[in-house]
């Protein structure tokens, strides 16, 4: 087999995804473009974007519809359990590592939707909201905190994920307990149910970091792009350097290739020997600047440090998406390294099979 063959018979172990949710018919034929933007686009816009174009695309090959109209009447009314079955199963992806704090479907409910063998990561945020739901102090937060991660990881759960980019940024400072603990009693006295403060954030995302060291389990950050709250100055990875360098022992993931910032975390994965640089999201949205992606991580990043992801999320087709468009830029790229002499072809077929499976395989001992 030639390399491309290769790659595409490779079992995929993919790193960072969501579960699959349920979606009423409205939703599908209204709002169906929505899930293939991280923006928040209307959806005249959204329906615009190269990676919704490449979803239309796929439903026709799926229903050969002639309107889009028609193709999302047809996609509403499948069996949605079976439909995204069929999906994954068409990807040849194995393994999958779910975010457990987006959208409502659990891991457990997941399931049902892929005959994949299905790992949770445990979403940090939610868990500190809903400790502040149930304790008032910051004493009592702190042991539930650290229980509540304990409990997880003597489960099924394989690693935990934080969404701080999202709440006060990736420039997390190092506050002491005094600090925190004030900072809490604010927080606490005005509590909304959504943790924001960068001083009890920064606290417990140090906190969490330290258990994932000691329990030898990854811990991934969201970085670069996001929705409307991922403000585009404070998702930086080079934000995360001095809280890395704080944290030598923690098996640090970087989702997302931090785009548009991929050759600054290329720059962080390459300094840094415990972190980790995760492609999703990235590809397949930017669509036909996927090789452009690839290309730039591999300028510095170390090839056993590259792993792939989808972030799919909510629908199936993010999976079929994020699968074809990886596969076919990895290949491309690497076809094009063997053509100028960087590496040789039984290298770079080593290569893929790291990004595609072996490199996930060993970070989270699956």
């Amino acid at each position: 087999m030639d390399l491309r063959e290769q790659i595409e018979g490779i079992a995929l172990v993919d790193n960072h995804a969501h579960p699959i949710e349920a979606l009423s018919a409205e939703t599908v034929q209204e709002s169906f473009a929505g899930y293939f933007t991280e923006g928040d686009l209307s959806p005249r816009h959204a329906r615009q974007t190269l990676n919704y174009r490449a979803a239309l695309d796929l439903l026709d090959e799926l229903f050969e519809g002639e309107t889009e109209d028609e193709l999302l009447s047809r996609r509403a009314a499948v069996d949605l359990e079976s439909y995204s079955r069929d999906l994954i199963d068409g990807t040849n992806t194995e393994k999958i590592l779910v975010d457990d704090g987006f959208p409502d479907t659990s891991p457990d409910d997941f399931r049902a939707y892929t005959t994949a063998t299905v790992h949770p990561l445990l979403r940090i945020e939610p868990v500190l909201e809903e400790l502040l739901d149930r304790h008032d102090s910051f004493a009592g937060v702190e042991r539930a905190f650290e229980d509540a991660i304990d409990d997880a990881l003597a489960d099924d759960y394989v690693g935990l994920k934080t969404i701080v980019a999202y709440r006060s940024g990736l420039a997390v400072g190092n506050p002491n307990r005094s600090e925190a603990r004030t900072a809490f009693s604010s927080v606490r006295d005005g509590w909304s149910g959504r943790i924001s403060d960068p001083t009890v954030l920064d606290y417990f995302v140090h906190r969490a970091s330290t258990l994932a060291a000691e329990r030898a389990v990854p811990i991934q950050f969201h970085t670069g792009f996001g929705d409307s709250d991922a403000h585009p100055r404070r998702v930086d990875p080079t934000l995360l350097s001095d809280f890395i360098a704080q944290h030598p022992s923690a098996k640090v993931v970087l989702l997302h290739a931090g785009y548009p910032y991929v050759r600054k975390s290329g720059y962080v994965a390459s300094t840094f020997d415990n972190v980790y640089l995760d492609l999703s999201l990235a590809i397949p949205f930017v669509q036909h600047g996927c090789e452009q992606v690839i290309e730039s991580a591999f300028e510095l990043v170390p090839m056993t440090k590259v792993l792939y992801g989808s972030d799919a999320c909510s629908v199936p087709e993010r999976y079929v998406l994020a699968e074809r468009r990886t596969r076919d830029a990895l290949a491309t790229v690497l076809e094009s390294l063997v053509a100028d002499g960087f590496v040789n072809e039984a290298y770079a077929a080593t290569v893929a099979r790291n990004i595609l499976r072996g490199n996930a395989e060993r970070l989270y001992d699956l």
